[in-house]
C-alpha cells in the first residue's frame, strides 16, 4: 500500500467511526489497540479496544448525531506491513471547536490493515 491509499483508508475509518459503525470499528482496530490522549495540561488518558467499542456502541444505541469527519492530513508513510498517518482533526464536540493532533499507526496483519496505536493531543 502507498501513502495515498493509506490516507484513503484513514478517511474511511474516520467516516465509519464517526457514524458509529460498530462492526467496522471492531475489525479495523487491532485487538491490542492502545489509544493515548493528552490534554492541554499534559494529563494522559488511555483507551483500549474494548473501551473504544463500548463508546461507539453507546453512541450507536442512543442514535447520536455523527461526529465531524473534518481532517487535515499532514503526513503519511507506508512500507510493506506498517504505516503511519499524521493529521489534525476538529472534532466539534458539543457544538464547539475541539481541534486535536492525531497520529495513527497501521499494521498489516492476518490479511488486513488495522490500527494498532493512536495518539491524540488537544491543541486548544
Amino acid at each position: 500500500m502507498d501513502s495515498k491509499k493509506l490516507i484513503e483508508l484513514t478517511k474511511q475509518l474516520i467516516y465509519e467511526a464517526t457514524h458509529f459503525n460498530v462492526p467496522y470499528v471492531m475489525q479495523i482496530y487491532a485487538d491490542n489497540l492502545l489509544i493515548v490522549k493528552v490534554d492541554k495540561s499534559g494529563t494522559v488518558d488511555t483507551m483500549n479496544k474494548q473501551q473504544l467499542v463500548s463508546f461507539v456502541q453507546g453512541n450507536s444505541d442512543t442514535k447520536a448525531a455523527p461526529f465531524s469527519t473534518k481532517a487535515d492530513f499532514h503526513y503519511a508513510v507506508c512500507d510493506e506491513n506498517m504505516g503511519m498517518v499524521v493529521m489534525t482533526r476538529d472534532l466539534e464536540l458539543n457544538g464547539k471547536s475541539d481541534p486535536k493532533f492525531f497520529t495513527l499507526i497501521w499494521k498489516f496483519s492476518s490479511g488486513r490493515w488495522q490500527v494498532v496505536k493512536e495518539s491524540c493531543i488537544t491543541l486548544n
